[in-house]
C-alpha cells in the first residue's frame, strides 16, 4: 500500500478495473487523470464522472465537438450511468462510417408528410392521433432522428450515424407543421426537416410566416428548399421555349435559397425537387446553387454510396401502423447467392 499512500484496497481495485477497461486489447496503456479531477483518458475513449447537470449533448459538445453527436454516448453506456457520481464511457473514435457489416449495410428511411389536422380528408393530410401513435412508435423502439447535416456526413463517408436513424421531413410550409406536429414531435424529443417554397411562406392562415420557420430553426428543425413557387421543374410549360424554361429553372432553385439563406441566416444544404420530379438539367442547377443534398418521393432507403442528389423519401399517405413500420427499414442484407 505503500505506492498509494492512504487508498482503500477498494480503491485500487477501482482504478485497476478502469486501468484494464480502457486499455482494452491493444496492449497497455499509460491513464493520466485530466482536469478536472474524475476524468480518464486514453487514445480511443474517456472515462468520465458525471457532475449534477451534465447530460450526453453537453459532453458531446465538450469531448466530441458537437453535441449532435450525443447519440454515440448513449448508445456507449446504461440509462443508468448518467446520474451525479458515476462513470460514463465516450467513444473518441468513429468506427464503421458506412455501416457495412459482413452481412449487409445501414440504410437510412426517410419518411415524408406534407399537413397535419384532427381530422383528415385527403391521403396527404395526417391525423394528429395516428402522428402520434407513429412519433411514439420511434421513441420506443428506439429510432433516433437525424437532419440533412447529419446525413452529408453519412454519404460523404465522414461520420457514422446511428444504426437505427431516420429522417422525418414535411413538404410544403403548412401551419399544421407549427400547430400540430410540432407539439407531438417535441414531446418525443425529435427534430424535422421543413422543405418550405416562398411563394406561400405567410400567404394565409393556413400558411407558416418567417417567424414560425425561425422559431422551429431554434428548436432544432432545419429548413431547406422546396423551390419558390412549387411548379414542375422536369419539364417546359407549353408557353415557355429552352430560354424562358432555363430562366424558370434558376429561378426555382437559386433564387430560393438565397431567400431561405437570407430569411434565416444560414446556408441552405437541402432541396426537395416539386412533385419529386427532375431531371438532368434540374440536378445539375442544384448542385451549381450550392446545394448538397436534393430528395425525391422515389420509395426506399438511403445506404452511404447513395447520389446525393436522388434521395430517397417514402410518403407515409396510410395510416395503418404495420405499413408505417414497413418504411422503417435501416438494413440492408446481401442477396443470397
Amino acid at each position: 500500500m505503500h505506492l498509494f499512500g492512504s487508498r482503500t484496497t477498494s480503491s485500487l481495485i477501482f482504478f485497476w478495473i478502469i486501468f484494464i477497461f480502457l486499455s482494452g486489447c491493444a496492449g497497455p496503456t499509460i491513464i493520466a487523470p485530466v482536469s478536472p479531477p474524475g476524468e480518464y483518458r486514453s487514445p480511443e475513449r474517456i472515462l468520465h464522472k458525471i457532475e449534477p447537470g451534465e447530460n450526453p449533448e453537453m459532453l458531446a459538445q465538450r469531448y466530441l465537438g458537437e453535441a449532435r453527436l450525443a447519440w454515440m454516448i448513449e448508445d456507449t453506456n446504461p440509462e443508468t450511468a448518467f446520474l451525479p457520481g458515476r462513470f460514463v464511457v465516450i467513444p473518441l473514435k468513429i468506427a464503421n462510417r458506412g455501416g457495412i457489416t459482413e452481412k449487409g449495410y445501414q440504410t437510412v428511411p426517410i419518411l415524408c408528410y406534407h399537413r397535419f389536422a384532427n381530422s383528415c380528408d385527403s391521403p396527404l393530410c395526417m391525423p394528429a392521433d395516428v402522428f402520434d401513435r407513429q412519433m411514439k412508435y420511434l421513441k420506443e423502439n428506439g429510432y433516433r432522428v437525424i437532419g440533412p447535416e447529419e446525413l452529408l456526413d453519412f454519404l460523404d463517408y465522414r461520420k457514422a450515424i446511428p444504426k437505427n436513424a431516420v429522417m422525418i421531413t414535411v413538404d410544403d410550409g403548412y401551419r399544421s407543421v407549427y400547430n400540430i406536429a410540432y407539439p407531438i414531435l417535441k414531446k418525443y424529443g425529435f427534430a424535422a426537416t421543413l422543405f418550405i417554397y416562398i411563394d406561400y411562406v405567410g400567404v394565409s392562415s393556413k400558411a407558416m410566416t418567417w417567424d414560425h420557420l425561425r422559431e422551429l430553426k431554434q428548436e432544432g428543425f432545419y429548413i431547406g428548399s422546396h423551390s419558390v413557387a412549387h411548379s414542375d421543374l422536369s419539364k417546359k410549360k407549353e408557353t415557355e421555349d429552352d430560354k424562358a424554361y432555363l430562366a424558370r429553372l434558376k429561378k426555382e432553385i437559386f433564387r430560393s435559397k438565397e431567400i431561405i439563406d437570407h430569411e434565416l441566416d444560414q446556408d441552405t444544404l437541402i432541396f426537395s425537387y416539386p412533385f419529386g420530379r427532375r431531371n438532368q438539367t434540374v440536378i445539375s442547377l442544384s448542385r451549381q446553387a450550392g446545394f448538397k443534398i436534393a430528395v425525391t418521393v422515389d420509395r426506399g432507403g438511403n445506404p452511404f454510396f447513395a447520389d446525393p442528389f436522388t434521395i430517397r423519401r417514402d410518403q407515409v399517405l396510410k395510416r395503418d401502423m404495420k405499413r408505417f413500420v414497413s418504411r422503417l427499414k435501416t438494413f440492408q442484407s446481401y442477396p443470397l447467392k
